[in-house]
Formats: structure tokens, sequence, C-alpha cells
């Protein structure tokens, strides 16, 4: 019992990890897929919570039940050989860009809110994230163990103090919000819908390259599903509470790289460090998952140590970085969006054809 309790937690922590990171928790993503929508956003993130515990089960079941230890264990069973490459040529393209937007983030936080410059913030980054690569998977399990339920309870923490301070903002802003929404005729009057879904796509890629290689973590069928369900409930939470705040301070945060700093310092300079202190946090636990996930595909590929392309990938990735956080956001998180819905719609019918044949 103790076994699948822990089982269930450490899944649930590195799914949360995985998702909640530079976009997530600076509130960048939440206004782009969210926010913007007003009233609807809260439809819309309890859409996407759905969405993310279905994604959650059905990934964690299908690594236990089908004995999956690597992201190629399960192409393999949907997809020819040559088409597994190239999907990991592109996953590897994906995951590289989404490691370097992570440090971009951690560079901004450094620069903007501890007058520390970008390049040093984003050399910290990348130098941690390289000693957590090379004690591999259960390294990165244990980060996020440690890491996650901490952000988790200060998130909501501050939130509430927020929500408390700034509740009559939230009104109006939804009121301005509605109008604009509910001028839309027809099927535009779902694009809030249509933003939920985008958002849940453009996370799964990592989801499941991450989840793919969990399998010595699962303690049962069981684990897989509370895991799955634990961990989408957890990001809709937070996903819930950064949008109200940015909802009750919305005129205040436009135009920021990092607008929760900005929710934050509402509440004073404490709030505002702390708040600094857990985007790190999550910005690296996001950082460990995607860039410990392009080490492994190079690795596969090329059958080089994984302990030299980890330096190689975090080297790289530094100048790449320093293109700024909220270009690098707003530029390619709508275009993973895109081409995760394709993969995903493609998997599904992949799915149901394999459940057929057997």
């Amino acid at each position: 019992m103790m076994k699948r309790t822990m089982s269930i937690l450490t899944l649930a922590c590195i799914y949360i990890g995985t998702v909640i990171g530079a976009g997530f928790a600076s509130g960048q993503e939440i206004i782009q897929f969210f926010s913007v929508y007003g009233k609807f956003s809260a439809i819309g993130i309890t859409v996407s919570t759905i969405l993310f515990c279905i994604l959650g089960v059905k990934l964690l079941k299908i690594t236990y039940v089908e004995r999956i230890n690597s992201l190629e264990g399960f192409l393999s069973l949907y997809f020819k050989k040559r088409t597994t490459i190239l999907i990991n040529i592109w996953l590897l393209v994906f995951l590289f860009i989404s490691y370097f937007i992570m440090l971009a983030g951690s560079g901004a936080i450094f620069n903007e809110y501890f007058q520390i410059d970008q390049l040093y913030g984003i050399i910290f980054m990348s130098l941690i994230c390289f000693l957590v690569f090379i004690t591999g998977v259960k390294g990165i399990a244990k980060a996020n163990v440690l890491l996650i339920p901490l952000l988790l309870i200060i998130i909501c923490l501050i939130g509430a103090y927020v929500l408390h301070d700034n509740y009559y903002f939230i009104g109006n802003h939804v009121e301005e919000n509605t109008e604009r929404i509910t001028s839309f005729k027809g099927l535009r009057s779902l694009i809030w819908l249509g933003s939920a879904i985008l958002y849940v796509a453009f996370n799964s890629i990592s989801t499941i390259v991450v989840f793919t290689s969990l399998r010595p973590l699962i303690a049962d069928k069981k684990s897989a599903i509370y895991g799955g369900i634990l961990g989408g409930i957890g990001l809709g939470l937070m996903a819930l509470i950064i949008n109200s705040n940015l909802l009750a301070l919305y005129k205040d945060i436009i135009g920021f790289e990092i607008p929760m700093i900005v929710v934050a310092s509402s509440l004073g300079n404490f709030s505002r460090r702390v708040y600094s202190i857990i985007l790190l946090v999550a910005m690296f636990t996001t950082a460990i998952a995607n860039g410990y996930g392009c080490v492994q595909r190079i690795g596969n590929i090329l059958r080089v140590n994984e302990k030299i392309i980890s330096l190689l990938i975090c080297c790289i990735s530094v100048p790449m970085a320093a293109l700024g956080f909220k270009r690098l956001v707003s530029f390619f998180y709508p275009i993973f969006g895109y081409i995760g819905v394709i993969f995903l719609l493609v998997l599904i019918v992949k799915e149901r054809k394999r459940k057929l044949k057997s």
C-alpha cells in the first residue's frame, strides 16, 4: 500500500513538474491560452484539466501494461520504423527549443528581480540542469518529489492572498472580456474551447516523452490511473489560481515578461522574492524533463555517452536562450500546439486501429 501511495505521488509530481514551466508559472501561457477569454477562461481550464487527467491516465497505463521503457517502444506500437525516425527528429527539435526557453525564463527572472545579469542566470540554470541530467530518471524523480509540493503550496497561498486583496477587480475585467468574446458568431464563439484543447496538445508532447520512460516508477495499474488523475487535478488547480490572479490585476500585468511576479509584488517585496524563487523552481523542473528527454533522443540516435550529450546541450542552449523569454514563448508555443493536435489525432486513430486488431 505504501509503495503504491509513493508511486502515485511521484508520478503526479513528475507530471506537474513536466508541464508547469516558465510559461505556466510565469502566467504567460495562462494569459495566451485562457485569461484573454474572461469568464470563459475558467471553463477552458476545467476542460483542459479533464483532458490532462485523461492524457496522464492513458499514457501511464499504456507504459505499464505494454511494458514500455522508452519513447521508441511507445512509437513502435503505432508507427513504422521510418516514420518513427522522423518523429524522433521532430521531438528532438521540440525538446531542445522547450529546454532553452526554460533557460531564457530563468535569465529574465535573475535580471528583472534579482538584478543579476541575464546571461549569468542562464548559465547557472544550465549548470544545475546538467548535474541532474547525469543522474538519470531517478534524479529527475527525486527533484520533482522534493520541489513540486512546495511549489504547489506557495502558489496556492500567494494566489489566495492576492484574490483576497483584489477580488473586486475580477468582475469588471470578466465583464469586459465577456462582451468581446460573446460578440463572435457561430463556431468562433467557441474559440476558448479550441484554445484549451490546443494547450493540452502542446503539453502532451513533452508528457509523452517523459512518461514513456517512467515504467520503473509505476507500482501497478492503479498507480498509473491515480497518478495521472492527481497530476491533472494539480495542474488544473494551479492554473485556476494563476488565472484568477491575472484577471484580478489584468491591466497592471499586460506587457510584462513575468506577469505573475507583478501579481505577487502587489503583496510586497517579500512575496515578490518568494514567487521569483518559485518560478525558478518551476522552470527547473520543466527544464530537466525536456532537457533529459533531448539527451535520451540524441543518445538513442547517435549511441553517444549521455554525459557528453548533456554537456553539449547545456553549452549550446545558453546563446539560444539569450534571445529573450517572451519572444520565444509567443513564437514557438502556438506552433507546437498545432503540431501537438495533429500528433495526438494521429495517435488516437492509430490506437483505435490497434485495439480493433487485437
